[in-house]
């Protein structure tokens, strides 16, 4: 019987491209937007085998689905098996092309819903203004222990057998009734949903959250959408083939710019249903930590959060023109020093940093960005022998980021500034600072900077703004430990003596986290303010008080959430 199904042309763009590493492209697109066929094939066997088995899967599945027979479900499921049954018949044929298969994510959309059929590592997302959700599983060890929460998607996105499979499309004969081969998923696809197909180049390469917030920047713009996610996998190295297909409903882009970044829906759910809820009306951070709770909650839903911000590998527009210099704590024959790095940069070119310990202070060019290649493994310490008082960075001028480093401060080794902004437009993301400072951001008179996805567990003000400065921060954790005091540039012995003596005794009431002074500007929304009492930030007037605590979730060191 012939499908009479409705299949709404969804706005639609498809991209793929071989990557910084190899020459050749194994993967393919699947973009049939009127029969509402998306899809991503990633051949393997090596050059010729792994494309020809990916021209081969789609030659036979876009015939397949031109057939408007049986349900979606028996459609792809149809489809995979019939391209899995012709492509090992052609490798058995030929010696030469003996081991040649592929993965495939296959969607078809109709009547308000999307079908998947799914077998190997490639993915498919859905994204709603609630934030984007994984729908396919991986058929992998790995993605397995990711899916299972046993592992984070940071740890799985570098592990040595992130690679490896025990699906595919090609090596043996089968059914298209046969269980546990092709996975099939049913979900709708409302008016403001959107998905996103791709292959395993470009989820190895940048996680969900930045996939997010691509889409959020370029939402409307399909074709914008896939060079950007393509761009932002090159930049972060390029290891694989990259292919993005992409379509959104036609009141997608409208709700999710008027949306407000989310983590992650899968992740959070079981969190947000065990926490007891809320009023529709709240943020997701007070619906998760609504009521009174206990520190132990509090923690577990901090690092939760913790973990998904630090995987948030943010600033995903690739400079126009500028360079990507490599810097590690030591030179080699291929990689030089920071210090030679910020010497050689000019405006638009971007610093990686690359892991370790970075015991130096870096005054970071006008314009020019640095970030760490993998989110908090660039460590920022004082270095021995350092005196008076030691910042971290120094950020003057305009434009550029500061993403993904980590700053630590010690009794040992204080660190009083994490970073110092002195200019205008800055973009400060991912940033995290542990210890005693006397300000993790210090914000200079005129300064103006964003802050999103960083934490902070300081003892004393983690952001201090001077006059006029403005500051716009948005999904941080700020938590003040038990017990620490706010590290001065030098210490008597007197006030060494009373530090140490405050130690075992709870945080004062005025530790701030953050301090304004006449004339500064704060925008906050969606931060988490934790044991800093009931007003966390000294300079607010009255009026802006009531908002705050509206947009932001605070937990007094009492146990109770506002």
């Amino acid at each position: 019987m012939a499908d009479s199904a409705t299949i709404p042309v969804l706005l639609s763009a498809a991209l793929s491209d071989p990557g910084r590493v190899r020459t050749n492209n194994e993967d393919l697109p699947i973009l049939d937007a009127e029969r509402g066929v998306f899809g991503v094939i990633d051949g393997v066997g090596g050059h010729a085998a792994g494309e020809l088995a990916a021209a081969i899967a789609r030659d036979v599945i876009l015939q397949r689905l031109a057939r408007p027979l049986g349900t979606p479900a028996e459609r792809v499921r149809e489809a995979i098996a019939i391209a899995n049954n012709e492509i090992f018949r052609r490798a058995a044929s030929e010696p030469t092309l003996a081991g040649m298969t592929c993965v495939v994510t296959l969607a078809v959309v109709s009547d308000g819903r999307v079908t998947v059929g799914h077998v190997g590592d490639s993915r498919l997302y859905k994204l709603r203004p609630s934030g984007v959700c994984k729908l396919t599983h991986d058929h992998s060890p790995v993605g397995e222990r990711e899916d299972a929460h046993e592992i984070g998607e940071i740890e799985a996105m570098h592990h040595p057998r992130r690679h490896e499979v025990f699906r595919d499309v090609g090596s043996a004969l089968r059914d298209k009734d046969e269980p546990d081969y092709v996975e099939v998923i049913d979900d709708t696809l409302e008016d403001d949903a959107a998905i996103l197909v791709c292959s395993d180049g470009l989820t190895d390469m940048i996680p969900s959250a930045t996939i997010e917030r691509v889409v959020r920047l370029h939402a409307g713009d399909a074709g914008a959408v896939t060079t950007a996610l393509v761009a932002a996998a090159n930049e972060a190295g390029g290891r694989d083939n990259v292919t993005v297909v992409y379509a959104e409903s036609p009141g997608f882009a409208a709700a999710f710019k008027a949306g407000t970044p989310a983590i992650p829906v899968s992740d959070v759910a079981p969190a947000a249903d065990a926490a007891g809820g809320g009023t529709a009306g709240r943020s997701l951070g007070a619906r998760l930590l609504a009521g009174r709770t206990t520190w132990f909650i509090v923690g577990a839903v901090l690092g939760v959060l913790g973990a998904l911000l630090l995987a948030w590998r943010l600033s995903t527009e690739v400079p126009v023109g500028g360079r990507t210099i490599v810097a590690a704590p030591q030179a080699s024959e291929t990689v030089g020093t920071l210090a030679a790095a910020v010497q050689t940069a000019h405006a638009g070119d971007v610093i990686r940093l690359e892991p370790g310990t970075y015991a130096e202070s870096i005054v970071v060019p006008e314009g020019v960005s640095l970030r760490a290649r993998v989110p908090g493994s660039a460590v920022f310490v004082r270095p021995p022998g350092a005196t008076g008082e030691w910042v971290a960075l120094v950020a003057p001028g305009d434009g550029g980021a500061i993403s993904g480093l980590r700053i630590t401060s010690t009794a040992e080794a204080p660190v009083q500034v994490g970073v110092r902004v002195d200019g205008q437009g800055r973009s400060i993301e991912l940033l995290q600072v542990d210890g005693p400072v006397t300000a993790g951001v210090d914000m200079l008179e005129d300064a103006s900077a964003t802050l999103q996805g960083s934490h902070f567990a300081v003892a004393g003000p983690a952001i201090v703004l001077a006059a006029r400065s403005q500051l716009d921060a948005t999904g941080n954790v700020f938590v003040a430990p038990a017990g620490s005091s706010p590290v001065v540039p030098a210490l008597s012995r007197r006030a060494a003596a009373v530090a140490a003596s405050r130690t075992a005794q709870p945080v004062a009431p005025s530790i701030f986290a953050m301090r304004l002074e006449d004339g500064a500007r704060v925008v906050l929304n969606r931060n988490i303010f934790a044991g800093f009492g009931p007003t966390p930030i000294k300079g607010l007037t009255d009026a802006e008080r009531e908002p705050m605590r509206t947009a932001n979730v605070v937990v007094s060191p009492d146990l109770s959430t506002r």
